[in-house]
């Protein structure tokens, strides 16, 4: 009868599996933050491969055509650590390619704004995002475009209308913008491949953020550079990527404190 007892069991426990089973890999936690420390000490501002090969650190902005090849060197299932105030998104895209083909851990510290937050955030299967670390996104300032941007409010195919920014260029002349338009389908097949969402909008928002941005647009009548986080509740619907927070920031004040220690100049909007 015992042994009867048991073998249900056995087939039992094979149609469900406990909670935290082989489906979802452990987290080390331990090693993540030995890792940071590794890049902290660093003083090259770009790329430190680790002498295992099994860490590789990037700190610094995004520039543009970055040479990505010292991410080949990385061992597969490394970590790739990063700290970055955004900057090119084709260089970030190339980079991020890289990083999944390494099936390497993304390990985000200190901040993660701009570029860094819409590519690799989510360059790879799995993310883990340090205590005290502001994950920012922002719609483009146009700062260093070849030509000026504009702002509208256009409507959305998941809810209320949204800002929207980009260059004030004719969309009849094959030569204005062209450099920008370049980037758009790229930047289309990098978010196919990562989002669950077909009709996701870089950058992502919430209800509250995007309401929050149409009043400050429609107050003001002008366009203020703003950032905002977005509380993890909604990635799971939103990335393919696994992405783990070791600690949401719990308020205003507390986003206000981080945005002080990081190179962020705009104002930066909690997600509740």
């Amino acid at each position: 009868m015992r042994l009867v007892l048991l073998f249900v069991l056995a087939v039992l426990s094979s149609f469900f599996p406990k909670a935290g089973s082989a489906q979802e890999p452990l987290l080390d936690v331990e090693a993540y933050h030995r890792a940071v420390d590794f890049c902290r000490q660093q003083s090259w501002p770009g790329f430190t491969l680790s002498p295992d090969k099994n860490i590789l650190c990037f700190g610094t902005i995004i520039p543009t055509h970055l040479d990505v090849s010292e991410a080949q060197e990385l061992e597969p299932d490394g970590l790739f650590v990063v700290r970055s105030g955004g900057g090119d998104v084709a260089s970030a895209i190339a980079l991020a390619e890289l990083i999944r083909d390494r099936r390497a851990t993304v390990v985000a510290y200190d901040h993660c704004l701009s570029a860094c937050a819409s590519v690799l955030l989510i360059a790879s299967v799995r993310t883990y995002v340090l205590k005290g670390t502001l994950v920012a996104w922002h719609l483009p300032d146009g700062s260093d475009a070849t030509h000026p941007y504009c702002t509208n409010v256009l409507p959305s195919s998941s809810g209320p209308p949204k800002l929207q920014r980009g260059p004030c260029i004719d969309p009849q002349s094959a030569g204005d913008g062209a450099a920008y338009r370049l980037v758009i389908p790229v930047q289309r097949h990098f978010l196919e491949e990562r989002v669950l969402d077909p009709s996701y909008e870089d950058p992502p928002d919430s209800l509250h953020i995007r309401r929050t941005l149409i009043n400050l647009f429609r107050e003001r009548g002008v366009y203020e550079n703003i950032a905002w986080t977005l509380n993890p509740r909604y990635y799971p619907r939103l990335f393919k990527t696994k992405i783990y927070y070791e600690a949401y920031p719990e308020s205003q004040e507390e986003v206000d404190e981080m945005a002080r220690r990081v190179p962020i100049s705009s104002k930066v909007i909690y997600d509740p």
